[in-house]
């Protein structure tokens, strides 16, 4: 009758990782009611993932008497300040106490190389490019060079533009390059700042500033190399703009291409004025990002609650097609906002989109956060904590595989603009558990729709909840038309179910549910109907591994917490069939679909 469908839930995420809910057996979690402020613990959720440790930046020691040199353009000296000013390519070697400044002809480029160089200054930017078409600094082959600002940390809320903004700052746009070693001190505000684009390329780079680590006001853009970027009050990549260029060319997008970048930040990680780009273009250049923000970050001591500390934020969107990212993030993991007025004339649209890529995250708040549409194409995602692992106004499973553990709802529909929020499910895996508390698996706050893929989703673990949580809530209507759903501790809509859709559950799983009655001399609420758990004490889904399988089916997953009851919605059932589901190899429950409906005794 049916296609038949196999789905071995197992995922290897960098190092081996089974699953999506605590490692733990301890059946009872914490409440979502808790304070669940997320920050990184050993063993914690996912032990297996691990956060790479502090960034320790050892400054080079180099020697020797400075020189700027160039046979092709012309540099100036008057004390310690060497003025470039035409096109050409200029060598920087040994100890300079002051600042190479670039004032250029607006279509000159202008390359300064970098061999075994420490440039240090306490009145401005030891390196600064005023004018020119382009300027392109690169770090030489087999040397350790140093840049460092040694002006007292920006005020808060002033400016100066007589200075630059950071240990090496550009009024051009800038590209930062090379096969050695750069590191950056930026002690005054950014570490490498450009008013117009910035570009990194094969560079072992190591930056660390008071506030942004990179910043290019118009775009950043990385294709290669090994980044460490500390911010230790601010972001660690940041855009400005968000209107179009003189060519038409959308401003305030972060693209990254490749390279090994692990980012250290008090506030936000990676914050885009339009777009956040993840696109590795190259299997040999893979993209790997490490992203530690407020309290998961060696500066926590700096992290203030009232300001952003996302790992992924984009003012437009957020699109990841490949790559391998890892998010610690106190505030939301990935967030996109939506309506915030652009300078293009135009609103953010608030997206987000996995089309690829493996993504593992810990939020203090929500794992991916979108405002409009969550769309999941493709690729891993893994929310090892979050308050509520998935929330968007739409969200859309399309393919690839989803894991999800939240401390409120895994799943979250919730309305963040003018619209009926929805929940779509078409291909793809969808398994999600929650911790105990008021907490559903899938929340809709308007409908919900599957058509294909695989769930699986958990209310509160236990097999006496005292809380209202079921694998699916939702507000509006509720419709199986392919697919699979697999449910434990219940459903409090009754989903509408296509005729090719079939379903079987236990027989605790229907009758009346809800909080137990009051004690002493208050009251609660009375009994509520639904399908789903009850106070019963019947035979209960203990903690471990499972396998559904019979004439169309074949899926194993692990249940890190006990449960109560089962429940089945698939259009892979077959009349007339039997179907058992093992724990451990053992059978625990074993049925005929005599029907479409089916109670297991």
């Amino acid at each position: 009758m049916n296609k038949k469908i196999t789905f071995f839930i197992a995922v290897t995420f960098l190092l081996a990782v089974t699953g999506c809910q605590s490692s733990s057996n301890n059946n009872n979690p914490s409440g979502g009611s808790e304070d669940s402020s997320y920050e990184w613990e050993s063993g914690t959720y996912f032990p297996s993932i691990e956060i790479p440790a502090e960034i320790d930046i050892q400054e080079p020691v180099n020697t020797g008497d400075f020189s700027l040199t160039t046979t092709t353009g012309n540099v100036t000296q008057s004390g310690n300040i060497y003025t470039i000013t035409k096109a050409g390519t200029y060598v920087a070697k040994g100890v300079l106490n002051g600042q190479i400044l670039v004032q250029a002809g607006s279509d000159d480029d202008v390359e300064l190389d970098l061999e075994g160089v420490t440039i240090t200054y306490d009145q401005d930017s030891p390196i600064k490019a005023v004018t020119a078409n382009q300027f392109d600094v690169s770090a030489k082959a087999n040397t350790a060079n140093l840049v460092k600002d040694l002006r007292a940390h920006k005020p808060e809320g002033t400016d100066d533009n007589t200075v630059g903004e950071g240990a090496i700052n550009s009024k051009v746009d800038m590209k930062i390059k090379g096969t050695g070693t750069l590191y950056i001190v930026g002690n005054y505000n950014n570490g490498i700042h450009t008013s117009d684009d910035l570009k990194v390329q094969n560079l072992n780079l190591k930056c660390i500033a008071y506030d942004n680590a990179l910043k290019g006001n118009d775009s950043v853009k990385i294709s290669s190399g090994t980044i460490y970027a500390i911010s230790q009050t601010g972001q660690g990549i940041k855009t400005k703009n968000s209107d179009l260029s003189s060519k038409n060319n959308q401003r305030g997008t972060i693209t990254i291409e490749g390279g090994n970048i692990q980012i250290d930040s008090a506030q936000d990680a990676i914050e885009a004025s339009y777009d956040v780009m993840i696109n590795q273009t190259s299997d040999s250049v893979p993209t790997t990002l490490t992203l530690k923000t407020g309290k998961n970050s060696q500066n926590k001591a700096n992290y203030d609650s009232s300001k952003s500390a996302k790992g992924l934020k984009a003012e437009n969107q957020i699109t990841i097609n490949k790559g391998t990212i890892i998010v610690a993030a106190s505030d939301d993991a990935v967030h996109a906002n939506y309506g915030t007025a652009l300078e293009n004339g135009k609103t953010g649209v608030g997206n987000i989109t996995i089309n690829g890529g493996a993504l593992s995250v810990a939020s203090g708040d929500d794992g991916l956060h979108a405002d409009n549409t969550l769309t999941i194409n493709n690729g891993t995602v893994i929310i090892t904590n979050a308050k509520e692992g998935l929330e968007a106004n739409h969200i859309k499973i399309v393919g690839g595989q989803t894991f999800v553990y939240g401390s409120d709802d895994g799943v979250n529909a919730s309305k963040k603009i003018n619209e009926t929020p929805t929940i779509e499910v078409s291909g793809g895996l969808l398994d999600v558990a929650v911790s105990n508390g008021d907490t559903d698996g899938i929340d809709s706050n308007g409908n919900f729709a599957q058509t294909g893929g695989v769930i699986i989703s958990r209310g509160s673990p236990g097999t006496n909840p005292s809380h209202m949580s079921t694998g699916l809530d939702c507000d509006g209507t509720a419709t199986i038309n392919g697919g699979t759903f697999i449910a434990f501790n219940g459903m409090e809509k009754t989903p509408t179910a296509g005729s090719s859709v079939l379903n079987a559950k236990t027989a605790n799983a229907t009758g009346q549910g809800g909080r137990p009655g009051g004690g002493g001399g208050g009251s609660r609420p009375g009994p509520r109907a639904y399908e789903g758990f009850t106070a019963l004490t019947a035979s209960s889904f203990a903690a471990g591994n499972y396998t559904l399988s019979g004439d169309g089916l074949n899926i194993s997953f692990l249940n890190n917490y006990q449960y109560a009851t089962f429940i089945i919605y698939s259009a892979n059932l077959s009349l007339n069939k039997e179907y058992s589901l093992q724990f451990e190899g053992n059978a625990v429950l074993s049925w005929k679909q005599s029907s479409s409906a089916v109670t297991i005794s």
